[in-house]
């Protein structure tokens, strides 16, 4: 071969890795550009709705929150195991180039001369027995437990947005309890002192009695009103939005949670344990580590593989210079590491084991952890009504206590208010207790959000 043909095949060559690496490279920028996830949160530059209510807080606890995209990237990294052993089945093209010498036994007398050629090979692998196909099974198995595993996240962070945003609610129905009980005891202990420097009506101890409970009630309603920040901090943070305090939230519409019906146990049981997307994480995993010991029992199978060759030379002159080449391989391996073998059987063996415990463990949890919430929800219905009565009552009292300020007999009208305000601050905290039980055995049964659908 001459040297210019020379300098131009080494130039492609060169070019050649490049050119594959850039394509990989926009590949991989197109694949995460094209995931949901993945994707710069183009809702984070809109502003919070006002007011903000639980649809809306829910349809924005989107896959940009950070714990949801490490479970993603789970997802994407069992995808790309199970790539690459899909790859092992295709067709590999190789360059090769080998510039040599060589000294030929044929002619005497002769010193080192150039041998060098350049050529194209191709193999593809035919079959392994069995172990490919195993090894198949296990990534195919390991990227639907990732899956199952996002959508269990997702259950948890949809769980997690609805109890920060009834906490921002109820922070603020706490906080109003509290201002009402700090402004009658403020008047109280103020009325107090100021009879008592005026005609000495009471003494200093009962004096001091009153501002102690005045001080008391400051301090709680002090703590009720930072925790109204606090909890509009944590729901931002579930939001994915840090900094985004939503000063005013709508009270939800959570009439669709009452007309459900509690089922039986048994029944409601056997369900979560066919369908829970948490049980349905652990049986895909044991699937992938029976798969894989499969493959670690196939390791020394034999193996078939085809290969095309062509190639160029230097000195086409030897008789055993073949221009093209097909070639069908079969190994065998014959000796090899026993020990190792059996080391990694043994390590599969276990991981099957584990994983096979850890199925029967999270069942024993989802069993009485079903019973836990149908119990919730039996003693939250008896709650409710209770609260019903009890909201009721001090609404009742609070109008008697109006009529009697109004006509100057009696003047506790800010008790009652702050009375009635704290029923109501108990009547809602149930309700929203009894969508949180609900939402909770949806997400065991792997059933989508219920107020969702309804809207």
């Amino acid at each position: 071969m001459k040297g210019g043909q020379w300098s131009v095949l080494v130039h492609r060559w060169q070019a050649m890795p490049w050119r594959a690496a850039r394509s990989g490279l926009l590949l991989l920028c197109t694949l995460l550009m094209a995931s949901p996830v993945l994707q710069a949160d183009s809702s984070s530059t809109v502003p919070l709705p006002t007011p903000l209510t639980l649809v809306d807080a829910l349809s924005l606890a989107n896959d940009s929150h950070p714990d949801l995209r490490i479970a993603w990237a789970n997802v994407s990294r069992a995808g790309i195991r199970l790539r690459e052993v899909e790859s092992s089945y295709g067709v590999n093209t190789l360059l090769e180039l080998q510039p040599r010498v060589a000294s030929r036994a044929s002619v005497s007398g002769v010193d080192f001369e150039d041998d060098s050629r350049f050529g194209l090979v191709i193999r593809k692998r035919l079959s392994d027995f069995g172990r490919s196909a195993s090894r198949h099974v296990a990534a195919s198995a390991a990227v639907r437990g990732e899956e199952a595993a996002y959508q269990v996240r997702r259950n948890l962070h949809v769980l997690e947005v609805m109890e920060k945003f009834f906490a921002v609610i109820l922070a603020d129905l706490a906080y109003q309890a509290h201002d009402e009980s700090m402004t009658v005891s403020y008047f109280r202990y103020k009325r107090l002192a100021d009879r008592q420097a005026s005609f000495q009506q009471y003494t200093d101890m009962e004096v001091a009695e009153r501002e102690l409970a005045y001080r008391r009630a400051y301090v709680k309603r002090l703590r009720s009103d930072l925790t109204r920040r606090q909890a509009r901090n944590s729901l931002a943070l579930a939001l994915g939005r840090p900094g985004e305090l939503s000063a005013d939230l709508a009270m939800p519409d959570l009439t669709v949670y009452a007309r459900q019906e509690i089922p039986d146990y048994h029944e409601l049981v056997d369900r979560v344990i066919s369908t829970s997307p948490t049980l349905e994480v652990l049986r895909h995993r044991i699937e992938a580590a029976q798969a894989s010991v499969d493959a670690v029992r196939k390791a020394d199978f034999p193996v078939l593989s085809a290969e095309f060759e062509a190639w160029e030379y230097t000195d086409n002159t030897s008789a055993n210079r073949d221009r093209f080449r097909a070639n069908l391989k079969f190994v065998l391996p014959l000796f090899g590491s026993t020990g190792t073998k059996d080391v990694r059987l043994a390590e599969a063996h276990n991981v099957l084991f584990r994983l096979q415990s850890e199925l029967t463990s999270a069942e024993y949890v989802l069993r009485d952890r079903v019973l836990e919430l149908l119990h919730g929800l039996e003693v939250n219905r008896a709650q409710e009504v209770a609260a019903a009565a009890h909201e009721e009552y001090r609404g009742y009292y609070q109008d008697h206590s109006r009529a009697l300020y109004e006509l100057e007999l009696r003047s506790d009208l800010g008790n009652a208010q702050a009375k009635a305000a704290a029923a109501m601050l108990e009547s809602t905290r149930v309700r929203f207790q009894r969508a949180l039980l609900w939402t909770e055995l949806d997400g065991l049964l792997g059933r989508p959000l219920v107020l969702i659908q309804e809207k």
